[in-house]
This record gives C-alpha cells, structure tokens and sequence, in this order.
C-alpha cells in the first residue's frame, strides 16, 4: 500500500557519516498522501553504483529500528541502527495469496472494486487496508505478503507513483521475482512523464492494464482476469520454460517473470563487435567513451543518469578495476540465462536490478527488514550476486545492510567469494560497517576471519565496533578462535596487574 499512517516513526534519526561528494540525480519527491502526515527529513539523499558518483535521492528517513541478535543460540543482543539478523519480534504467520495489491489509499476505492471483482473470481488477495480498521500487527505485514504472494498487483495514479512506499513495494516484487500487473488510472503516457527513471525502468516492458475513463471496468477487468488467471496456471504447473525456471548458470535474471530482453541471432553484430572489431581488449577509457556516445541515442527515452550506468557497467565489465575491458569480460555480461542478448536490453536489466536491490536494501527502505527477514524465501545466485555489488556501494549505510544481508542470504562460510568480501568490510573506514562485517562473519561462523576479528578486537578504536568482532569470535567458536580469545584475555589481566603493580 502506499499510505504513509501504516508506517511506524522512526525513534531517533541515524546520521550516516560521508567521505565523498556526489554529484546529484534528483527525481520527484514521495511525499506522504495525507498531508496532515507529511514529513520532512534533513537525509534524503541515497546513493547507487559501486564506482562512480551517480545518485538517487528517494525520500528518507530509516524504516523503525529493530534489535539485532548475532546467532539464535547467543542470547547476547546488539543495537545497530535497524540491522538484523535475526528480529525475535517478527512473526511469519500470515497465509499466502494469489494476489497482492499496492495502491495508495487516495485509490482505495478502484482498489476495493479490483479486489472484490478478484475475489469474485476465485483468486484469494492480500491487500493493507490499515488506514481503515487494521492494528499495528497487520502494519507489519505489508513485505511478508509482497514476498508470499504469487503475483504482485500494483494500482498506478498519479499519487502512488509520489509515493515511497509504493516505489519500495514494486522493488520488493522485482527483487522477490513476482510478476507484476501494473493496473493504470490514466493513461500510461500521463503516468510516464512523472515517473523516476527507475520506475520507468520497472514498468515500461510490462503489459498495462488500462482502468481508464475511456473504457468500462468491465472491459478492463477481463483483460486483467484473462492475463493473470493464465500466469497462475504458468505458475502452478511445473514447467520447463526459463522465463519461469531459474537455471544453475553463472548469470541469471533476479526476476524470472520480467523477461525483456531479446536473443542476438548469429547472424548479427554485437555491440562488441560494432565498436571494437576483433580486439580481445580494449582500454577503460575507450570503451567508456563509446559507450557515452550509444547511451545518448539508445537511452534518451529513459533518461538515465549517464554516470550512474557507467558505474554499473564498470563493477561488471572492469571489475578489478585495472582500465581494461576484455572481450570475454563483454560476452559473460550479455550472456544470461545461457544465451547471448541485447547489450541495450541487457545494460537496462542490469540498471533495474541495481535500483531494486537499492531501493529495498538501502537503509532508509520501507521494506527492508521485511525483506531481510523472508530473504530464505527468494534469495538466489543473482540476489546474492547483486547484495556483493552493494558491498562495494559508494553509501555505508547500504554497505553495512548489505553485509548483514549476505550473512542471511548463504547457509554457511561455503561461499567463498562472500567470506572475502565481508573480511574486506573489516577495513572500511565507516565503524558501522566494520561492526556489521563483524556480526556477518559471525554469523556464517567464517574460521578464516579469525585473525582478522581479533585484530579488529584488540585495535580497533571504536568499542562498538570491538564488542562485535568479540561476538564473532565467540559465535565461530573451535579451538582457534578459543585460542585467540584466551590469548588475548591472558595479555589483558598480565597488563592489568602490571600497571596495579606500579
């Protein structure tokens, strides 16, 4: 839903620490819908992209703040700023539905005459209508049902395309690979003139359905109930069809249901071979230059902020960041799902999926903790994937959530790749994020990082931070974190008596 009075006030404002200046993406403000509710924030900035200085700037202010419990089985419990691993408070109750409906409650009357024509149908809906008669229990339901769901209903006005919590809501429906039904009010070109470029991402390749003054209810109802009837049959059934399945390959799409991009055949050229020929690589800066020159024509429609895509294709294609582009570098981006698309079509999946997990990792997200929380329920290689490039991302805030995401996201210290990443957090010059990698490593009970923790435990100048690299140590346990422990205890009480001694 998309009302601002079913979300809980955040009691204290965190203020995020920034080493570097951006240069500014601006799109339309979210303002609340009622206006006795509205409220300003003196944060409202977010930033995207792992290299360079693109930037969104949603409305702000962090979701309520919750407790973070470093494993189930250690009853010690930590503040740190409304991240978790695990919230002793959330609950997984609610039964899941076919349908679930965002809209802003400006809309609600469109949406209750959907609703029951749905469930009139046969098809079961979740819907929030909190503002009216719910309790603080139902509030906090909003991005288990979005997750639960089978399909993601979105009722698009001119209010909640403004609105945060719808924009947070539809990202939370990409992330968590539902289909999605955008059901328009007016007619798409008004919409699309007043959409951020990242909802204009979301929504453009998807079928409309147009509840608009020119056509009846009816008319608009049979084109929706046919659509979305026919998606959950694809659902339900098993099938074999890649746009419902997702593959063990190296690269897949977030969202199995928002195919847009189309097949290279082999007969075409590719945008590789276009520019550069048969060149095996080519440097940084050539290849960003091209690339500049095809944005202004290619992407115009879209208006995307140039440098943010550069930034997204840099952490993809230069991704040790040593100023060369090589050609199987190209091909492994534009290869997903086992086949070989569209760079345009691919460059936007990849913009799309870096706004969403933005939108519902950042720590100013409506959604986070519920996404955070049901995250065993559609995490996948290119979620976690996608939550490493937020480790690297420009914001420490969203490094932090993302390390405290990664550790929920793999089973245990398997993976390789994220064990090393989080054990680089432990160098970052932000202490929330140095204190979140700690708790991560913890967490996934990563024997490899223990030298690192004890270091951080004994050196670190921030006690916060020192209190959760020794959790982390006592969660991984085994002789070799017992042993640091018990070192270091030793050299502490020697150095106590010493100096009483004096």
């Amino acid at each position: 839903m998309g009302n601002g009075s079913s979300k809980q006030k955040h009691s204290k404002e965190h203020k995020e620490s920034k080493s570097h200046k951006h240069q500014k993406y601006s799109p339309r403000p979210s303002p609340r819908h009622s206006p006795a509710n509205k409220r300003k924030s003196s944060h409202d900035e977010t930033k995207l992209g792992g290299r360079s200085s693109g930037q969104l700037t949603p409305s702000s202010r962090p979701s309520t703040p919750t407790k973070l419990v470093v494993a189930p089985s250690n009853p010690a419990v930590e503040r740190t700023h409304g991240l978790v691993l695990t919230d002793t408070n959330r609950t997984n109750s609610m039964e899941p539905k076919d349908v679930m409906i965002s809209y802003s409650h400006q809309d609600k009357e469109m949406m209750r005459k959907i609703k029951t024509s749905l469930e009139d149908a046969g098809v079961s809906v979740w819907v929030d209508e909190s503002e009216l008669s719910a309790g603080a229990e139902f509030l906090s339901k909003i991005g288990q049902a979005i997750i639960d769901a089978k399909i993601f209903l979105t009722v698009m006005s001119p209010t909640s395309i403004e609105s945060r919590y719808c924009k947070d809501e539809l990202a939370l429906a990409y992330v968590s690979s539902k289909p999605i039904f955008p059901c328009a009010l007016i007619p798409f070109d008004d919409l699309s003139s007043s959409m951020d470029f990242g909802m204009r991402l979301q929504l453009a390749p998807l079928q409309w359905i147009m509840f608009t003054n020119d056509r009846s209810f009816q008319e608009a109802f049979s084109e929706l109930i046919s659509s979305l009837l026919h998606k959950l049959k694809q659902i339900k059934e098993p099938t074999d069809n890649k746009e419902l399945t997702r593959q063990a390959m190296s690269r897949t799409r977030i969202n199995a249901h928002h195919r847009q991009a189309s097949v290279v055949e082999e007969e075409e050229k590719d945008y590789w071979e276009e520019n550069f020929g048969d060149r095996t690589e080519v440097p940084w800066n050539e290849f960003r230059a091209t690339f500049q020159s095809y944005v202004q024509t290619e992407f115009k429609d879209l208006n995307l902020p140039q440098e943010w895509l550069l930034s997204i294709l840099a952490q993809e294609v230069d991704e040790d960041g040593d100023q060369v582009v090589d050609r199987k570098t190209f091909l492994e981006f534009v290869t997903i799902d086992g086949e070989q698309v569209d760079f345009k079509d691919r460059v936007q999946e990849q913009a799309l999926e870096t706004y969403t997990m933005h939108k519902v990792f950042n720590m100013e997200s409506t959604v986070r903790l519920d996404a955070i929380e049901n995250l065993s329920k559609f995490k996948s290689p290119s979620v976690i994937e996608a939550l490493l490039d937020l480790c690297v991302d420009p914001d420490a805030n969203v490094r932090a959530v993302a390390a405290i995401t990664l550790a929920r996201a793999v089973d245990d210290n398997a993976n390789k790749r994220v064990v090393r990443v989080l054990i680089h957090l432990l160098k970052d010059r932000d202490r929330l994020v140095r204190q979140s990698g700690c708790l991560a490593l913890g967490h996934i009970k990563a024997n490899e990082a223990v030298d690192k923790l004890v270091n951080i435990w004994r050196n670190d100048f921030i006690s916060t931070v020192r209190e959760a690299a020794e959790i982390a140590l006592k969660n991984i346990g085994g002789e070799e974190a017992k042993k640091a422990v018990h070192i270091t205890n030793v050299l502490a009480e020697e150095i106590k008596a010493l100096g009483a001694g004096n």
